[in-house]
């Protein structure tokens, strides 16, 4: 099936303003192949009114993200780029390890953004096993998303065959995979459990956000992913990746991607074979916390949702800025933004010590918790957000990523099916609470790609 001039560039217009793909420069066989396929595949046969029908729906709809899977390239394989893995594996991870063990603060955060089927992040958590003896006791994160849904799905099943191992070596084969059939290998088991795949699309504005688990980031790899987009969605996606970066964090882009103007103020660092980016130290002033005086509270008794004992319990003093509870989420969001986590943990504490009724400050202490790394300690204060407040949709959606994390698919998709219901009939412009910003048309969809996902 051919399109027409006409249909083609009619296209090309409405799919660089909708997802910010830029299908110029002699790219035009790419957009009516993927076309041409996300029509047959849809309830529309015919391409005009495939692309009338695209025009009445909003961009986060569930047609568009298939639209965009059919549009972009997923060719990926472990280890792609020697030179960028060894700058990974002999500069950039120790130097991150080291400054963590300094602070005495064990926790890294790495995302692969753009993550296709799997074998970048795997890549990641393949050389942390390698580099951290103690790896136990860390708190790790590795966050792989793509737009395809089909994608996440091949790497969370973790198996895959020669092709995907074209550059990696065979003391690496031999340790980390296991053949299932003559030409099927098998992630361990262990290397599988440290990522954490979930569907985001980088265009779109849910990130960075405590939401999404997009803040806060020490490494993003976004390889060969802005190649594909138009200048203005790269300069504004390249902003967002920068402000989910702590101070110090890392970007990767693939050298075609490579641009002092687009990636500034991020430092380029010269790499033997590579070129990283690295978010320095800015002018302004860290925030300082002040100090209030002890509070006596009754004990909380955990047997029931939110009952008192009849005990007092004498809280330490913990870092606030005013006894205004607000005033503390707002000091402690912007602490968790930063990196500051345990600066952040404490201020919810304290928020909590005077209101342990508060169903904000529960869900912004769980994407703490869950940045953390401690999952427990979320789980429960998602379990209470959602008890105070059961039409938080933040809170739902929060609560059905981890469940879904932990591999609990069915409370995991019931929590999703409830974000849906709550956001179904909410204006899809409308800002979602707790959601840093996103709308309810944006978590409506992204709740909605989790439900896509086999299960």
């Amino acid at each position: 099936m051919r399109l027409s001039n006409d249909l083609r560039l009619q296209a090309q217009t409405l799919i660089a303003g909708r997802l910010g793909l830029d299908f110029s420069k002699g790219r035009q066989a790419d957009l009516e192949r993927g076309l041409v396929q996300a029509c047959r595949i849809s309830s529309v046969s015919a391409p005009e009114t495939y692309l009338a029908w695209l025009a009445t729906l909003p961009d986060e709809s569930a047609e568009w993200r298939r639209l965009a899977s059919h549009l972009t390239v997923g060719e990926t394989y472990f280890f792609r780029d020697r030179a960028l893995f060894e700058a990974l594996e002999q500069h950039v991870l120790p130097s991150l390890i080291e400054a963590c063990r300094a602070q005495e603060i064990l926790r890294l955060r790495l995302w692969s953004a753009g993550s296709a089927t799997g074998e970048e992040p795997y890549s990641l958590a393949i050389l942390l096993d390698r580099l951290l003896p103690d790896l136990a006791n860390w708190a790790l994160t590795i966050l792989a998303t793509d737009i395809n849904p089909d994608a996440l799905e091949t790497a969370r099943r973790g198996c895959y065959r020669e092709w995907s191992f074209r550059e990696t070596p065979q003391r690496i084969r031999d340790r980390y995979f296991q053949r299932r059939s003559a030409e099927t290998f098998e992630v361990d088991p262990a290397i599988r459990g440290m990522v954490t795949f979930a569907p985001l699309n980088l265009v779109e504005e849910s990130y960075p956000a405590m939401v999404t688990n997009t803040i806060a980031m020490d490494l993003i790899l976004c390889r060969n992913v802005l190649m594909y987009f138009t200048r203005e969605a790269q300069r504004a996606s390249v902003i967002r990746l920068q402000r989910a970066l702590v101070t110090g964090g890392w970007l990767v882009v693939s050298p075609a991607e490579a641009s002092t103007d687009l990636l500034h103020p991020l430092a380029p660092v010269n790499f033997a074979g590579a070129i990283l980016y690295r978010k320095e130290p800015t002018s302004v002033a860290p925030l300082a916390p002040t100090w209030q005086p002890e509070i006596v509270l009754p004990e909380l008794d955990d047997t029931l949702p939110f009952a008192y004992s009849s005990g007092d319990l004498v809280t330490p003093p913990l870092p606030v800025t005013s006894p205004d509870i607000t005033s503390d989420l707002q000091r402690a969001k912007v602490l968790a933004d930063q990196g500051r986590l345990e600066e952040a943990h404490e201020l919810c504490e304290a928020a909590l010590a005077r209101d342990r009724l508060d169903p904000e400050t529960h869900l912004l202490l769980a994407s703490v918790c869950h940045e953390r790394g401690d999952i427990p300690a979320a789980l429960e204060a998602l379990r209470r957000a959602v008890y105070l407040a059961p039409d938080s949709a933040s809170a739902h959606f929060l609560l059905g990523s981890l469940l879904l994390r932990q591999g609990q698919r069915k409370r995991g998709r019931r929590s999703m099916e409830t974000v849906v219901s709550l956001l179904s009939s909410v204006p899809r412009d409308e800002p979602v609470a707790g959601g840093d910003g996103l709308t309810a048309g944006r978590l409506l969809e992204t709740a909605r790609a989790y439900l896509e996902l086999p299960s």
